[in-house]
């Protein structure tokens, strides 16, 4: 069975109130800090964890004593940021230009004559690995540390550390679950998950259009196996349970646009309901083209042409579906360019969209800089799971994957 590790990121400071770079000094949780630790208690429900582990600073000794007893370990400290402790990120530019530049750019420096990052990331993977191997089958554990941390873990586990990771810092209180499976590899089964926080929300990261992007409800088809794609397959009792459940947890939107296939429309309805807005068709929000494939299962799609099957899924080549479908990266750079071009042509501050698990995981890939070969870092979110990308004046970041509070009760 697998395992998990969740990350848990400390509860608000009064300098992340501040905007302030705070590393390993600590400045007391806010007023606000101290709401999230009560949200974060309620939405745990008292389950705790086979394994506690937390940074030894003060915020996040704090905040996992909501969750249990934990064990202090500094391995799990925020990078030491020597002469930026205590500056806004403004006074950090005006003071230290090239060093900022460098930082943002991924470079492997020492921020304010701190920590050296690549010392930081060494000592991080170490902490992590030693929590993996302290777990067994099917255990979970949690630590609660750093926003900083669990970017260094993101990136190590995504095989991007070293260069700029297109994704916004975790919130606090925000969960980030990495699923260890028997073989060992790994994946982001959840990032950044502060639906707790719906109320009491502490944006991150740069600003700009937030989307909220949703895979429709469980169908029959799913439940069968089959790669339905662009055949259309009605939501089941289940599916519809589902996207009403996650309606509970939606932000204030704008407007919410929707893939044309009747799963999504019928999910983007209850949402939209909710929301008391009417959905748009998006021909670009459609579900990745299987070709020939289509609505077919696994084993039917493999006995119908095994050496494409082979080529694709074996020999990791990113071919049409079906031979006359579509590919992997092609539906990421159409669901990408979509998305873009529903945020550029309005000021508002964040849509819905309705669409499908292949084309969800193409179009995140895409944004986070990986590819068809690494896909499988990230599952293919779950029936009614909400994503976020925050469409920022540089382009797109993730600001949360696969988060399903409802379906983890």
């Amino acid at each position: 069975m697998a395992r998990t590790v969740t990350l848990i990121r400390h509860a608000e400071t009064n300098a992340n109130r501040a905007g302030r770079w705070q590393g390993h000094a600590d400045s007391g949780l806010s007023s606000h800090g101290e709401e999230q630790l009560e949200l974060l208690a309620g939405r745990r429900n008292g389950q705790g964890p086979d394994l506690l582990v937390a940074s030894d600073l003060s915020r996040t000794m704090q905040t996992a004593a909501m969750i249990g007893d934990p064990t202090p370990d500094a391995a799990w400290r925020e990078f030491g940021v020597g002469d930026w402790e205590g500056l806004t990120s403004v006074e950090i530019t005006a003071r230290f230009p090239n060093q900022m530049e460098a930082f943002l750019r991924g470079e492997d420096i020492a921020p304010g004559g701190g920590e050296q990052m690549s010392h930081f990331g060494m000592r991080v993977n170490e902490a992590f690995e030693s929590v993996v191997a302290s777990i067994s089958d099917g255990e979970n554990a949690v630590v609660v540390t750093h926003g900083g941390v669990i970017w260094a873990v993101m990136g190590a586990v995504l095989g991007l550390a070293g260069s700029p990771i297109r994704m916004v810092p975790s919130h606090n209180t925000g969960s980030t679950v990495i699923r260890i499976n028997d073989d060992g590899s790994r994946q982001i089964a959840v990032f950044n998950d502060a639906t707790h926080l719906n109320e009491h929300p502490t944006q991150f990261g740069p600003a700009g259009t937030t989307v909220s992007i949703f895979r429709h409800g469980q169908t029959e088809a799913n439940l069968e196996g089959r790669w339905q794609g662009r055949t259309n397959s009605p939501l089941t009792p289940q599916g519809q349970k589902q996207v009403e459940s996650a309606s509970s947890y939606l932000h204030p939107m704008e407007a919410i646009y929707t893939s044309p296939l009747g799963r999504a429309v019928e999910t983007a309805s209850i949402l939209g309901s909710a929301l008391g807005l009417a959905p748009v068709d998006a021909d670009g929000l459609i579900e990745m083209s299987f070709g020939s494939w289509e609505n077919m299962t696994t084993t039917e799609a493999i006995e119908a042409d095994p050496e494409l099957f082979d080529l694709i899924y074996g020999q990791g080549e990113d071919m049409p579906r079906g031979r006359d479908g579509e590919s992997f990266t092609e539906t990421g750079v159409r669901i990408r360019s979509t998305v873009a071009a529903m945020t550029e042509s309005s000021e508002l501050g964040h849509i819905g969209v309705v669409s499908h698990g292949a084309a969800i995981r193409a179009y995140v890939t895409n944004v986070i800089g990986l590819s068809f070969a690494t896909r499988e870092l990230l599952p293919i979110p779950r029936n009614s799971s909400m994503s976020q990308i925050r469409h920022t004046a540089n382009g797109p970041v993730l600001s949360a994957y696969n988060v399903a509070p409802h379906l983890d009760a």
